[in-house]
């Protein structure tokens, strides 16, 4: 029985402070939204005044400008891809699956291991109605197997006729004929704050439709080594699919190639200005390349990534810095010097090195001739390369 009493008391007990708490957050909170305080006698709130909107920006379904999305998504759909490709990788058996998610796709290609089937999407548009299609180079690189999917179901099998690294541009045939196309725009009238339209295939569904404005332009991205400062910036969504689809402006016109999205930031994407490809079109169609200058960048010839603490952790390494081999160009001045895939350079000229961006602005500093020192960590233990740097070739 004083159990029964004691759970009693309890219960009562706490119904009070629930009661209590309610009154003083009614306090507080009529406290807070009346506009003098609690004590505010014989005041009367002012009649709320109706605001009008003004009729250019009235997003109602009449708005004009809800229409002009509606049409340039009519417009556009039917000339926009999506490209299926497939290409065969090789994975190394002793490396963990977290390694390979981490650096991505294809970055452990030439370490030794079972081969699979790879597949990747994209998206792109027709540019001519005999069956000329634009998308980015990163879509259809190495893929041995290109697929491209026309709105209304019809596929067919593509061939890559042209393709620049530098610019992320290719450009894919398929035999078809009175193909819907688009037009370009002028990218170099285009003004900040001005609306434009995205239509890709992010994430496999097709004829997604984002719509933002132009953020700033003449960008670039870092991690680039084509000409810098071209890059426009938008605020519209563009998402792991989009890339290789049109950046339309009101009118339907093509004034940007979607290309890339800012990691570990929200509404801040990238596209190549339709004034590059304009340029470049013919060349790419007829030659199936880009003519760049002569570079006279110098050039060490890997792809890298920085160590990591779960490199460090997994591989049991005497260092917390360095720059680890991914891939080693054939023909380059690394691999003519020795360095081969999964080495761990760790000094460059005697110098501790604790990134890739820190070893790629040093070698920048440097020139074509010129005779570098590397400090590599390989099967435990430390070895020495000279490598003399090259100029970047036009296809790097």
């Amino acid at each position: 029985m004083r159990g029964y009493f004691s759970k009693y008391r309890n219960v009562l007990l706490l119904l009070f402070v629930v009661v209590v708490t309610s009154l003083i957050t009614s306090a507080v909170f009529f406290t807070f939204v009346s506009p003098r305080g609690v004590s505010a006698p014989n005041q009367v709130a002012p009649e709320p005044r109706a605001e009008v909107i003004p009729a250019a920006f009235n997003f109602g379904p009449d708005s004009s400008w809800e229409k002009a999305i509606i049409n340039v998504t009519k417009k556009v759909g039917p000339a926009v891809v999506y490209i299926d490709t497939v290409r065969t990788v090789k994975t190394n058996p002793m490396l963990p699956d977290i390694f390979r998610e981490f650096f991505g796709p294809g970055f452990f290609d030439d370490f030794q291991g079972r081969e699979y089937q790879q597949q990747g999407t994209g998206s792109g548009f027709i540019i001519r109605e005999d069956g000329y299609i634009v998308t980015n180079y990163h879509v259809i690189e190495n893929a041995d197997q290109v697929t491209v999917n026309l709105k209304g179901g019809k596929k067919y099998d593509a061939k890559v006729i042209g393709s620049d690294r530098k610019y992320d541009l290719a450009i894919l045939k398929i035999e078809a004929k009175g193909l819907p196309y688009l037009e370009l725009g002028d990218s170099d009238k285009l003004e900040i704050g001005q609306w434009v339209v995205a239509i890709g295939n992010p994430y496999g569904l097709h004829e997604t439709v984002t719509v933002g404005i132009i953020s700033a332009l003449n960008r670039s991205l870092s991690s680039r080594d084509a000409k810098d400062g071209y890059l426009i910036q938008t605020d519209a969504a563009i998402n792991p699919g989009n890339s290789g689809g049109p950046l339309v402006d009101l009118n339907g016109k093509v004034i940007g190639i979607n290309e890339a999205i800012l990691s570990n930031a929200q509404n801040i994407g990238f596209a190549i200005p339709s004034k590059l490809l304009k340029d470049n079109l013919e060349s790419l169609v007829t030659k199936g390349k880009i003519d760049h200058p002569t570079s006279q960048t110098p050039w060490l010839g890997i792809y890298m990534a920085d160590v990591t603490q779960e490199l460090v952790d997994y591989f049991q390494l005497p260092f917390q810095n360095g720059v680890l081999v991914g891939r080693v160009v054939k023909d380059s001045p690394a691999a003519k010097a020795g360095l081969q895939a999964q080495d761990i350079i760790t000094q460059v000229n005697r110098e501790p090195v604790k990134s890739g961006d820190e070893l790629a602005a040093r070698i920048q500093k440097m020139k074509i001739g010129d005779k570098v020192s590397l400090l590599v960590w390989r099967n435990q233990q430390y070895r020495v390369f000279d490598v003399v740097l090259a100029a970047r070739p036009e296809d790097q």
